[in-house]
């Protein structure tokens, strides 16, 4: 059970989550293949291999890292509000009520629209939080949007018992 299933509230369910992108692996993966790459060429060169292997153990601290923000990163639609948790140390929680919900907004470069990542930019008040690099970004909005009109329907006609 995640951090987030756990602090839910009652008659709170998740209707969407979203996931860090893969892109997040992309420089561990470049430096452990390059290091690779460096020890193959130098040959018998001591130094050569020293330094390919130095790089390519940094391309797997890199990946040991990206693995643990992707596991410890959170990012759900719930029918009552989003909630974004990132960190494993250090841990920032960000819940924003879907009935206050101020700024949303998407930012995308050329490589992220090529591979479908964004990084979402979340305002309260006046509080900014960005979040990246974030899979499908604009389907992760459209969820969020969507929440937000259901919970003003269920605001505007009330169930009557």
């Amino acid at each position: 059970m995640s951090f987030i299933e756990k602090n839910l509230a009652n008659n709170e369910k998740i209707v969407y989550r979203a996931k860090l992108h893969w892109w997040i692996y992309a420089k561990g993966i470049l430096l452990f293949i390059l290091g690779i790459v460096i020890g193959e060429a130098a040959g018998g060169n001591s130094g050569g291999l020293a330094f390919g292997g130095l790089i390519s153990f940094v391309g797997i601290i890199s990946l040991l890292s990206a693995f643990m923000r992707g596991s410890s990163s959170e990012f759900v639609v719930t029918n009552r509000k989003v909630i974004l948790k990132t960190g494993v140390l250090k841990r920032k929680l960000v819940e924003l009520q879907l009935n206050r919900a101020e700024g949303l907004r998407v930012d995308q470069g050329i490589l992220g629209r090529i591979l479908n990542y964004g990084s979402l930019v979340v305002t309260s008040g006046n509080v900014t939080e960005s979040f990246s690099p974030i899979a499908n970004p604009y389907e992760f909005k459209k969820q969020i949007n969507n929440a937000i009109e259901d919970s003003f329907s269920i605001i505007q006609n009330p169930v009557t018992i």
